[in-house]
């Protein structure tokens, strides 16, 4: 794959979504497409790839302006892009909005070291200012193309992701980028509570496609079994560290043995990913020791 990325297609033509898939981390900046306006969502992560999805937004199926660049967490391949739509509302949960000034700090640290690693460079990239910083949801139409933004914090304390009414579309953001190896970052319990509620939306709303921001595009039956194979994770994860510690193991082998035993009962190898593994075996042990 080239440096500036792939386009990937979905659905027939009339299909709202468009996706530029980085060889960097198999990251997905989404567009969605409108009949009046169209949307980017976590737009990255070269200069040059978020610069090919701007014109494609801009000029695929007819010319119409970007209306809204949505950020679903303040993660640093999610932020990258947000200055590049002139004149677009910038949208982002609340919480992301008020990150404190130390959070910041390391968020941008994190977005330098990325840059050098690529060769590229961005000068005086600062934190995204919202325009329209939501708490709870927040809704706005393209056109024949309504687009639903939830707050569901999991991955991070300040994750969302977008729901697509008008194609049955969920973008999960960091939710199911590599379903059986959940990317927490932050608390299990609510990672949990998020794919719990993740997999009612399915059901209630239709979904049939998600679209999460590294990797894969899931659809059909694809789409719960995934969440059900990231709760089972979590679940077999408890299961083996609550065996090792009755076993009588410390603390630190108990997690090594954990994040093992997952990485066999995956039966493939993940390479440098199964380091996630260790972090989530960590995360579950802290709610076994409260």
């Amino acid at each position: 794959m080239s440096n500036s990325g792939a386009w990937l297609t979905s659905g027939s033509g009339a299909d709202p979504l468009i996706i530029l898939r980085s060889d960097f981390w198999g990251y997905n900046s989404i567009g969605i497409i409108g009949s009046e306006a169209a949307c980017a969502v976590d737009p990255g992560v070269r200069p040059v790839e978020i610069v090919r999805l701007r014109r494609s937004l801009e000029t695929r199926r007819g010319q119409r302006p970007v209306s809204e660049v949505v950020l679903t967490h303040s993660h640093h391949d999610h932020i990258r892009g947000w200055r590049a739509f002139p004149g677009a509302r910038i949208c982002m949960p609340r919480i992301a909005a008020e990150k404190p000034e130390e959070a910041r700090r390391r968020i941008l640290s994190s977005v330098g070291a990325i840059d050098g690693h690529l060769g590229v460079e961005v000068a005086d990239f600062v934190y995204p200012q919202a325009d329209e910083a939501f708490a709870d949801s927040l809704s706005f139409d393209l056109g024949d193309c309504p687009v639903e933004l939830r707050f569901l914090p999991g991955h991070s304390n300040c994750t969302s992701v977008v729901y697509l009414p008008s194609c049955k579309t969920l973008l999960t953001a960091d939710y199911l980028v590599m379903p059986g190896l959940p990317y927490c970052r932050w608390e299990v319990e609510p990672f949990e509570t998020a794919l719990r509620t993740m997999d009612r939306w399915c059901v209630e709303w239709g979904v049939d496609r998600i679209v999460p921001a590294h990797n894969a595009v899931l659809e059909g039956p694809a789409v719960r079994t995934a969440i059900a194979q990231d709760l089972a994770y979590f679940a077999d994860l408890r299961e083996v560290l609550s065996n090792c510690l009755a076993d009588g193991a410390e603390r630190e082998t108990a997690v090594r043995r954990a994040a093992k035993t997952m990485g066999e009962r995956r039966g493939r190898d993940v390479g440098g990913r199964r380091r996630q593994d260790l972090d989530n075996a960590r995360r579950v042990l802290r709610t076994l020791e409260e």
